[in-house]
């Protein structure tokens, strides 16, 4: 923690030091590394768990989609080997293979399968005419007759939900990552300005103490500007060490490094970036905007299973058609059964059921888009707010430059207490430090309003 215990007058090389572990690209290269606001956000993408494992989700959902996809269309293929057997009278002489191959059926839950066997008898040097087999089995529910189809749909519609999740995570990232960078920032203002306030209150009490000497200031006054040293220097110590533990903790979790670090300054063209902010906060909310919500999706996804379900529920009663079929070299075959439940109790228990589902699932797609909407013109709003402060800079800075002239002439003629004089500087380093922050507010608004409207965040171009 940085110490100033001292009511002498801070030289200018101990308010470079102070500088220097306060405020972004003070400290030398080899001293610390300096990490620019785009490194921060590629080193937060490569180390975060996270994003590493909404990353394998979707590798992992993409590969069972593709496995079932190839096991719908392509057979396995087996052989099998019989090798000649030993027994009491020795070793056979006959040698037998089989080839068998088998491919899902695209409807119902079974296989159409095909098989070819050889055997070789060594003994008599001949070859026994081949085998041959084809069978179809087959169990189709009619309630359901596409089971086979809606595992692969369902399998599409996780890799959608995987990307979507990726997506997010890896955005969510991004502007956490900007958002948590400006703060730091904003703590490393406020550590310089209080440093800054130190020196200034240390030459106040050398002032203080020169009048005492003089005649014109008495012992209260001194005390006075000591006690003022004193609280500044506690408020400098506390700000230094809260950006100091802050930044480590950013760079420790976040960016996983663990050597000494700075943060350099976020250089935004602030008259681009409030062209582009506008341009997005006049164009009209994509209609597709609240429908491709993760959230909305999700709700959707619900609904089509609950019609899925209720459609089942309601074909409960159709029977499934058995099928069996197979033909060889020497005969053929062809079995079909149906069967069907004559009665259920719970069949018409079952429809309510469903339907009460469907019902409930709409009512909670009707919610979620109605919050997604909602928050879609909030985020649309707080741009507005952090543009029209970016806006309203200029003005805000020659204020507090006019002011501090008529101050500072007051000041010198007088006419103001140094209470007042205090509260001044105190109000117009709270503006500086907001002032600082101000361009990165309004990126992160902009990046966060794209990201609502499901845009490409392309925060690389303001960074």
């Amino acid at each position: 923690m940085l110490a100033l215990r001292t009511s002498r007058r801070v030289t200018p090389v101990l308010m470079l030091l102070v500088i220097a572990l306060t405020v972004p690209g003070m400290a030398s290269a080899g001293q610390s590394r300096t990490i620019s606001p785009s490194e921060a956000i590629e080193l937060a993408i490569e180390n975060d768990s996270q994003l590493r494992q909404a990353e394998l989700n979707l590798s992992l959902a993409t590969l069972e989609l593709g496995a079932a996809q190839v096991s719908a269309v392509l057979p396995a293929v087996g052989l099998a080997v019989d090798l000649p057997k030993l027994t009491a009278a020795g070793l056979g002489q006959e040698i037998g293979a089989s080839l068998t191959a088998s491919l899902s059926l695209p409807w119902g839950d079974g296989a159409l399968t095909g098989g070819l066997g050889f055997s070789y008898n060594a003994a008599a040097s001949e070859l026994v005419a081949p085998t041959w087999q084809i069978s179809l089995s087959d169990v189709l529910d009619l309630a359901r007759p596409n089971a086979a189809a809606e595992r692969i749909q369902s399998l599409k519609w996780a890799v959608e939900s995987a990307k979507r999740s990726y997506t997010a995570a890896k955005a969510d990232l991004v502007i956490s990552t900007l958002k948590t960078y400006g703060t730091l920032l904003t703590e490393a203002k406020q550590a310089e300005w209080d440093a800054e306030a130190v020196n200034r209150l240390t030459i106040e009490l050398d002032q203080v103490k020169d009048l005492a000497a003089q005649g014109y200031k008495g012992d209260q006054d001194v005390n006075e500007a000591r006690l003022l040293l004193l609280d500044a220097q506690v408020q400098a110590e506390k700000s230094a060490d809260a950006y100091a533990t802050d930044l480590e903790a950013f760079c420790r979790t976040t960016l996983r490094i663990e050597e000494t670090s700075q943060l350099s300054s976020i250089d935004v063209s602030m008259s681009d970036l409030l062209a582009a902010a506008g341009k997005l906060r006049e164009d009209e909310i994509p209609g597709n905007a609240i429908s491709s919500a993760s959230t909305v999706i999700a709700a959707q996804q619900s609904v089509t299973t609950a019609e899925d379900d209720l459609r089942q529920a309601r074909a409960d009663m159709l029977p499934s058609v058995t099928v069996e079929a197979a033909l060889d070299s020497d005969e053929w075959s062809l079995g079909v059964g149906v069967s069907l439940d004559l009665f259920a109790p719970d069949r018409k228990a079952n429809v309510e059921i469903a339907e009460t589902n469907l019902d409930l699932a709409k009512e909670k797609l009707d919610s979620a888009r109605e919050t997604v909407r909602n928050e879609i013109f909030n985020l649309k709003a707080s741009l507005l707010s952090a543009a029209r402060a970016a806006e309203s800079l200029s003005l805000e800075e020659e204020k507090w430059r006019l002011e501090g002239q008529v101050m500072t002439a007051k000041r010198a003629a007088g006419s103001i207490s140094d209470t007042d004089w205090a509260q001044f500087l105190e109000e117009k380093g709270a503006f500086e430090i907001d002032a600082a922050g101000r361009a990165t507010s309004l990126l992160v608004a902009h990046l966060t309003y794209r990201n609502a409207l499901g845009m490409e965040l392309n925060w690389e171009e303001w960074l």
